[in-house]
C-alpha cells in the first residue's frame, strides 16, 4: 500500500483529539510490517495511519465495504463481524467501535480475543473502549497480560461529550499533561499491546 500523508485527523471533541494525537504517534510503529488490519472500519478514514504495505479493513456494512474499494483502489474490504473475520496480520487498530452505541457490549472480550487472534507473532494491536465497556476491563487486562509482551494503558475521557474548536489546543494539553486527562473522570481507555505471543 503505497504511502499517505501522515496528517493527524481533527475534531471538535477534546477527547477524541487526545485520541488521534496518540495514534497518530503509537501507528507509526506499523511501518515496514507486511499486513495492517482496521478492525470496525468504516469509512477506511485510518487507512492514513498505516505503513504497512497491506490495508484491509473489517465492517459489517456490505454497501459501505464496496464503496471503500471503489474509493480506495487497492484496498481489501472484508464485511464481517470482527469474530467472523477470517484475516491475519501483522498489526490490528480498533477505535471508536466497541463503545458505539449499536455494538453489543457482552461481545467486549470475545471480539478483543478475536483480534488478538488475527495476529501474527510479535504483532501490534491498538485499541479502545467507552465506559459501557468497562465493566470487562479486569478480564480484558488478564487476557492481553497472557498475549504480549508488553502492554500499555492509558486512562482518559475529559472533555468527551463538549465541542468546542479549542479541541486540538486541550487535546495538546492533555497530551502533555496527563493530569488533565482524568478531570471529570476517566471514561475510556487506549490499549496499546506489543508482541504478540
Amino acid at each position: 500500500m503505497p504511502l499517505l500523508p501522515r496528517k493527524p485527523r481533527l475534531s471538535l471533541k477534546p477527547s477524541k483529539q487526545l485520541l488521534w494525537l496518540w495514534l497518530w504517534r503509537e501507528m507509526r510503529a506499523s511501518r515496514g510490517r507486511e499486513v495492517g488490519i482496521d478492525a470496525g472500519c468504516g469509512l477506511m478514514q485510518n487507512r492514513m495511519l498505516f505503513e504497512t504495505r497491506d490495508y484491509v479493513g473489517i465492517d459489517v456494512d456490505q454497501a459501505r465495504q464496496a464503496a471503500n474499494e471503489s474509493k480506495y483502489p487497492g484496498v481489501r474490504a472484508v464485511c464481517a463481524e470482527i469474530e467472523n473475520a477470517d484475516v491475519v496480520g501483522d498489526v490490528v487498530l480498533c477505535v471508536q467501535v466497541m463503545h458505539n452505541r449499536y455494538f453489543a457490549t457482552e461481545r467486549t472480550v470475545s471480539t478483543v480475543r478475536a483480534m488478538c487472534d488475527m495476529l501474527r507473532p510479535g504483532g501490534m494491536l491498538i485499541f479502545n473502549l467507552g465506559e459501557r465497556n468497562m465493566p470487562f476491563v479486569d478480564e480484558i487486562d488478564t487476557l492481553l497480560a497472557a498475549r504480549f509482551t508488553k502492554v500499555k494503558k492509558r486512562s482518559y475521557g475529559a472533555l468527551s461529550a463538549r465541542e468546542t474548536y479549542f479541541s486540538p489546543i486541550l487535546a495538546a494539553a492533555m497530551y502533555l499533561l496527563p493530569p488533565l486527562r482524568l478531570i471529570d473522570g476517566a471514561r475510556k481507555v487506549l490499549y496499546v499491546c506489543h508482541g504478540s505471543k
